[in-house]
């Protein structure tokens, strides 16, 4: 997931660590961020498969490490980026990611993504119905606790509605 968007990233410009983990703060949120104890090993592995390259450049207050994407690189990421999603905990992180690189792709492999996306978010939806449904019949619970549950419950609805919202504007307008 790292991976896919540090190439991503860099298939745009060249960009420092710090500046690379400010990105992904960006597009995954600040708690999801990767540490720079992951970062940085991870930069070197790239560069070791060449698949970026790492510069040191003079700063003014002290040098730094700039990443710049290789043709290697960019074929990874053109792999990567098609690979299906795995429905797991990371899965909203990836598809947010891979819509963060949309404009890279061709319109055909845009929809890919978006479609599949659609597809998550319709699965989500109906799981959050189930819950919804199990939390209305479920006489072993306590009733406050049914009542948490719900409101929690109908958190997740609207942000998974949303969501699915969301992918389809895209949808549309590709």
């Amino acid at each position: 997931m790292y991976e896919l968007f540090i190439l991503g990233q860099l298939m745009d410009h060249a960009m420092s660590g710090y500046q690379l983990r400010k990105a992904l703060a960006t597009v995954v949120g600040q708690e999801q961020t990767v540490s720079y104890g992951v970062l940085y090993p991870l930069l070197e592995r790239l560069a070791q498969r060449e698949q970026i390259t790492l510069v040191t450049e003079a700063g003014q207050s002290r040098s730094k490490k700039v990443a710049r994407i290789t043709s290697l690189g960019r074929e990874h990421f053109a792999q990567l980026v098609m690979v299906p999603v795995t429905i797991n905990k990371q899965a909203q992180l990836v598809f947010q990611i891979k819509c963060n690189f949309l404009h890279l792709l061709s319109l055909t492999d845009q929809r890919t993504i978006l479609l599949d996306f659609q597809k998550f978010s319709q699965l989500q939806l109906k799981n959050l119905r189930a819950v919804r449904d199990y939390l209305a019949d479920h006489p072993r619970m306590v009733p406050t606790d049914v009542v948490d549950a719900q409101q929690v419950s109908q958190l997740q609805q609207v942000r998974a509605q949303a969501q699915a919202t969301w992918v389809a504007a895209r949808l549309a307008e590709r």
